[in-house]
């Protein structure tokens, strides 16, 4: 039995500024282009089933070009035949249950199941005359809701396969929490070794957590936390127990978070000549870099030429450079005081030690705490 895994979709996300022809968001197409992708790929491959673990939208309420573009791409895999079976993630997830759920238009498509009314449903199906049960826990409206749908998971002894999916961070692994306010997590005692596959959303990149358990990881890079991610879905073959699976890889825009410029005792020539470096390495076109510009003073970061800058990337998709600013006091300030804070302590513990290689350390040192902190200021 061959089975898609994908989640974290998205669609109606925008950002940025650049925009199509047309007027609309280029990221919100791009967010369009990589779904499209998948059904295409979905379509061409004909999968025996499509499961979607969350976050088919990315807000409670998408706009109606998302709308629109979602019933298109979800007919087409209706008209194929395909089951689909698609559960309510965080972000389409209404605080009031009055509001209602954007999943109720694909009630009444054929071979579409949507779960959405938070609480734990199964989907039984038979496919070349095997049954499989779908055990899914979509998003609820509380943690205490959540943990009792999933108490009532079973798998079902008379199927031939027994898939389990859900949203939410695995509980005591921090790597994936969002840390999002209504995200949900999941008690690792839940990821049980009866049910053949588990499929989980919400964690925006590919991960293995244990061998019948996967994050699928979102379908676009979304903040700079993603940069360097590939991004896709799984396809996995289900056979006598046995699972096997491969990550397919879709065609995104690049989007490149580049090394931090170490701007402390460097002159405002040397600055600029780094920067306008950088930017030439990124090749900017199309695609979407930040650079940071980490310990730069005051008095040089008022004298920078972003009127060059931005000549030089003005054919990227959006760019953006991002300082920490020494001010001639030796105090630092920026958008991040938490980033600053940290950077000017460990720069401070290491001035005070007596130790070879102070330089090597201070590096190695800078860049770790800028890689953490900017991968938790992005979540």
């Amino acid at each position: 039995m061959k089975i898609l895994h994908v989640a974290d979709t998205h669609l109606g996300y925008s950002a940025y500024r650049k925009v199509t022809e047309d007027g609309i968001n280029q990221r919100e197409v791009d967010v369009y282009d990589a779904f499209k992708q998948f059904v295409d790929y979905a379509v061409k491959s004909k999968p025996d089933l499509i499961i979607h673990a969350g976050d088919l939208f990315d807000s409670v309420r998408p706009n109606n070009r998302a709308i629109t573009f979602a019933i298109k791409q979800i007919l087409r895999l209706s008209k194929q035949g395909i089951s689909f079976v698609l559960i309510a993630g965080n972000h389409e997830h209404p605080k009031l249950k009055e509001t209602g759920h954007i999943f109720s238009i694909f009630d009444h498509i054929e071979h579409i199941y949507p779960v959405y009314n938070a609480k734990y449903e199964v989907v039984s199906l038979t496919i070349n005359n095997e049954k499989i049960t779908i055990h899914a826990v979509p998003q609820s409206s509380s943690k205490d809701e959540f943990d009792n749908n999933l108490d009532k998971l079973k798998s079902d002894s008379s199927s031939d396969y027994n898939i389990l999916v859900t949203h939410g961070c695995v509980k005591g692994i921090k790597e994936f929490s969002m840390n999002e306010f209504n995200e949900l997590f999941i008690p690792v005692s839940y990821l049980k070794t009866d049910f053949d596959y588990i499929a989980l959303g919400h964690y925006h990149k590919y991960t293995e957590v244990s061998k019948n358990t996967f994050y699928a990881g979102s379908t676009e890079c979304l903040t700079f936390t993603d940069s360097g991610d590939k991004k896709g879905f799984i396809e996995l073959e289900l056979t006598d127990k046995k699972l096997n699976h491969s990550f397919i890889t879709l065609k995104n825009r690049p989007m490149i978070d580049t090394k931090p410029i170490r701007c402390f005792n460097l002159s405002l020539d040397e600055v600029m000549k780094k920067i306008k470096d950088t930017v030439g390495a990124v090749e900017p076109e199309g695609k979407i870099f930040r650079i940071i510009l980490e310990d730069i003073p005051s008095h040089l970061y008022r004298g920078i030429d972003f009127s060059e800058i931005r000549a030089q990337s003005n054919k990227a998709a959006h760019y953006e450079i991002k300082a920490v600013i020494v001010r001639d006091s030796d105090s630092v300030f920026s958008e991040n005081s938490r980033i600053n804070a940290l950077s000017q302590e460990f720069r401070t513990f290491l001035g005070n030690q007596n130790i070879e290689e102070k330089e090597t350390l201070l590096e190695l040192g800078m860049d770790y705490i800028w890689r953490v902190e900017a991968r938790d200021e992005e979540e």
